[in-house]
């Protein structure tokens, strides 16, 4: 019996990437959890090929749970200069509503101008919950990336006899 212990890195990085480069882009990140999932499966199909064999359901957990902690991360980096674009947008957005709308409270544009401690916490814990959230949602794809390669893998049943 074989009881070498996978690589779980390259696969999850790999796969993580692409996810998270497609998670952190807007109008694309709208299949966010399918980003994820599919990149735990696919996580776990290449695991499966660098092995040369079947995956169990922990296998394909943790190389998932991997891929969605290495996809908050791409995400988190992805979104940094998309957030500064936003931000801009959005404080546009506001003035130009601000020239029309002539019942606005006072002080509405306020909530834009936020202190750099607070983004970075914001950032922080939004980071935190991306990664806890991402990982579940990995792992969900990759135990469904490793049943895959169980049933490819599975010998093909004997002949009927008759």
């Amino acid at each position: 019996m074989d009881q070498r212990q996978p690589e779980y890195l390259t696969p999850a990085l790999m796969a993580g990437a692409v996810a998270g480069i497609l998670s952190g882009i807007p109008f694309v990140n709208c299949l966010c959890c399918l980003w994820i999932i599919g990149g735990g499966a696919v996580a776990a199909h290449l695991l499966a090929q660098r092995t040369g064999g079947p995956l169990t359901g922990g296998d394909g957990a943790i190389v998932g749970a991997l891929t969605g902690i290495v996809a908050a991360v791409v995400e988190a980096l992805v979104g940094i200069p998309l957030r500064a674009f936003n931000r801009e947008f959005v404080q546009r957005l506001m003035e130009r509503m601000g020239q029309f709308a002539d019942d606005m409270p006072a002080g509405w544009e306020s909530w834009l101008d936020q202190g750099p401690g607070a983004s970075v916490g914001l950032f922080l814990l939004g980071l935190f919950l991306s990664a806890a959230i991402f990982a579940a949602l990995g792992a969900l794809g990759g135990i469904i990336g490793a049943s895959f390669s169980r049933r490819r893998s599975a010998p093909p049943p004997p002949p009927a006899a008759g």
